[in-house]
């Protein structure tokens, strides 16, 4: 199936290789959004939005479930930003902000542990904790065990992204999606990019896996439910968009929080969220938010340079943003639709280095 959108020549790598990828089924279909030095330079359409219940072709305007996108498009953001206001200070012990976190180990942890998974958090807590109250899920999360000692070692975890959205609502009595609107979304003016979907949207979000007898489908995807026990709005996942508004995001970053003449976010949070936060003894390079070298690397490729950074999602999604080549790369897939989660690392690594091959051609 033909890519729809815009056609560079240079990009037609990429391009065969994403409608390979589709033929052999291992991603039914993808949108891909490349700009460099402030122009939007390809954004096509790839194979399908959706396989089962019936197939339906995949467009630009396909909105995809941002997974993990939503701890660097909305809580990272949403932390370092009230911090640099003055509202907190990420140096603050969690149980400063959140009263059913003191006097435990949990809650002596400073609030910039969570942004770089340095908390010594296990990835996943128990789904229990999550059948009540957000009050007794901070208080269950704060006599879980730690699986490591904090600042001993790097683990990707969700757990210290729920305590971050935790804080956030805390103090600025609000929820994550409603503080996100604020703060992002409306300056950004985004108008597909928020946590859920609008039910005249629906038809165009491309599904993810089938629960209990019926397909995700503009309802968050979370292989645990969390998100879903959370109404969809997680401090590590529930955020829904388009390629094109994730790549608006990722302009904004490269711009120092300045979209055209609007002043986003400062660029103090821009630069200690895309800069190493992490001591140097843990071998990964995180920002608070950004992954800049780590296991998780794979959307750099072999060309992208080693300042970049960027994210994925379990979904099939990620970005990646370089400064030195002032581009970025957006790449959002329905893999995990319709039959589960798949290895994308070498997908994921082939698909930057052709990018960035393209890019470095304009």
């Amino acid at each position: 199936m033909a890519p729809s959108g815009s056609r560079s020549r240079s990009f037609r790598p990429l391009a065969e290789f994403l409608r390979a990828r589709v033929e052999e089924g291992l991603i039914p279909g993808a949108v891909v959004a490349a700009g460099v030095r402030g122009q939007l330079v390809y954004h096509a359409a790839h194979g399908l939005r959706s396989i089962r219940p019936r197939r339906q072709r995949m467009t630009l305007r396909t909105v995809f479930d941002l997974a993990s996108l939503t701890k660097v498009m909305a809580t990272a953001p949403t932390l370092v930003e009230y911090a640099a206001r003055g509202s907190w200070s990420l140096l603050d012990p969690i149980e400063r902000h959140l009263a059913e976190t003191a006097g435990t180990e949990v809650g002596r942890i400073p609030i910039h542990r969570l942004l770089t998974h340095t908390a010594g958090f296990v990835p996943d807590n128990p789904l229990a904790d999550y059948a009540g109250s957000k009050r007794a899920l901070f208080k269950a999360i704060a006599h879980e065990p730690l699986q490591d000692p904090p600042g001993a070692r790097f683990a990707y975890s969700d757990v210290g992204f729920v305590l971050a959205q935790g804080i956030a609502e805390k103090r600025l009595r609000l929820r994550l999606d409603q503080i996100a609107e604020s703060l992002l979304f409306t300056p950004l003016r985004f108008r597909d990019t928020r946590f859920g979907t609008r039910v005249r949207d629906r038809g165009r979000t491309a599904p993810t896996e089938r629960i209990r007898g019926r397909w995700l489908r503009g309802v968050v995807h979370d292989p645990r439910t969390r998100a879903r026990a959370l109404s969809g709005v997680g401090g590590h996942a529930g955020m829904f968009g388009t390629a094109r508004e994730v790549a608006l995001f990722c302009e904004m970053i490269l711009r120092r929080g300045m979209l055209g003449r609007r002043r986003i976010l400062a660029e103090e949070t821009i630069r200690a969220m895309t800069t190493d936060q992490c001591e140097g003894n843990l071998g990964v390079r995180r920002g608070f938010g950004f992954d800049i070298e780590s296991p998780y690397s794979s959307p750099r490729g072999a060309l992208f340079s080693r300042s970049s950074f960027g994210h994925t999602g379990w979904t099939g999604v990620s970005l990646w943003i370089d400064p030195e080549l002032d581009g970025y790369l957006v790449l959002l897939t329905n893999a995990i639709h319709p039959d589960g989660h798949k290895d994308l690392k070498a997908f994921r690594f082939e698909a930057a280095t052709l990018a960035a091959r393209a890019m470095r051609r304009r």
